[in-house]
């Protein structure tokens, strides 16, 4: 007589789910399902994040009105498939308590305290837009916490010779993007590639249907405008420590990026010790959500050959 094994009903198999994903320390397995988190940091306040993947820890900081719903799932469970890959917002945004910040400071102290707070003690830091300010900010006040920087559609700090266009201003400030939007904010609008790429990334983040974070209201923007005009002005040092540090850094932009034009860093050509730029042709401000998979691959090499207590 064969011997059978009885079968779970699927009642009972999604609350053996449901008690996996919910036990502390349990890796989730993809960015639509990960579970948002929280942890106390100093004056009570509340930081909101999501963990997937195992592996060394790989923080991202996020853009302009970004939260934790506005990051391609594709490129977060890409990067899982190596690293313990964790998202958060800075305070005051989304589902993270306390007054949304003015100065880009707070949102390096933001970084710290996450760190602290999930008993880190060195990462990999990756930055977006305005989340690449916060991280080089992060960089230059507490280098020893990094073992790599990665820059995504973001520009170094202080005097530049190239401004944004204004479009972005224009459609940034608009109180909902459509899809149209985001053709011009985040990919290249001339390109029928980019468009199609941003109809489908456009789908990936909307799958998500439950436990979804809150938008950044109006209101906020010109707080968080503020903290952008702090490193504008470089009131930190951080362009001095992109041509001094022994920090490896990678650097990935589109071609045409109408927010922080790719012309700002091509400036510092055989200034930075430690930069690579990698450079998508026909890419706007969101390359990594275009070319999801080779930006996944230059990420993983990156962290996998270069050794964060020496130059490159």
């Amino acid at each position: 007589m064969t011997k059978t094994t009885p079968r779970r009903s699927p009642l009972l198999r999604g609350l053996v789910l449901i008690c996996l994903l919910t036990l502390p320390g349990i890796a989730h397995g993809s960015a639509l399902t990960a579970p948002t988190k929280f942890v106390t940091v100093k004056d009570g306040r509340q930081l909101a994040y999501r963990s997937i993947g195992e592996g060394p820890p790989l923080i991202l900081c996020n853009r302009f009105r970004g939260t934790l719903d506005t990051w391609d799932p594709a490129f977060l469970d890409g990067l899982a498939k190596r690293n313990r890959v964790i998202t958060f917002n800075f305070r005051g945004i989304g589902r993270s308590t306390g007054d949304s910040p003015t100065r880009i400071i707070e949102m390096a102290e933001d970084i710290r305290d996450l760190i602290d707070a999930l008993e880190l003690e060195r990462v990999a830091l990756a930055g977006w837009s305005m989340g690449g300010m916060a991280a080089q900010v992060f960089a230059t006040v507490h280098p020893e916490r990094l073992s790599h920087l990665i820059l995504i559609g973001t520009g170094p700090a202080g005097t530049n010779p190239q401004d944004m266009e204004p479009v972005f201003l224009e459609l940034a400030h608009k109180p909902v993007n459509d899809l149209t939007d985001e053709y011009t904010l985040f990919f290249e609008p001339m390109s029928a590639v980019s468009r199609r790429a941003a109809e489908l990334s456009h789908e990936r983040i909307a799958q998500r249907a439950s436990d979804v974070d809150v938008p950044v209201p109006p209101p906020v923007w010109p707080r968080l405008h503020q903290a952008g005009a702090e490193f504008r002005n470089d009131l930190h040092g951080s362009r001095d420590m992109l041509k001094r540090t022994s920090l490896p850094i990678l650097i990935l932009h589109g071609d045409h990026d109408i927010v922080f034009p790719v012309q700002n860093w091509h400036a510092l050509n055989r200034e930075l010790p430690t930069a690579q730029l990698i450079v998508f042709p026909h890419a706007g401000h969101g390359p990594q959500h275009q070319f999801v998979e080779a930006s996944v691959a230059y990420i993983h090499a990156f962290l996998a050959t270069s050794d964060g207590s020496t130059s490159l």
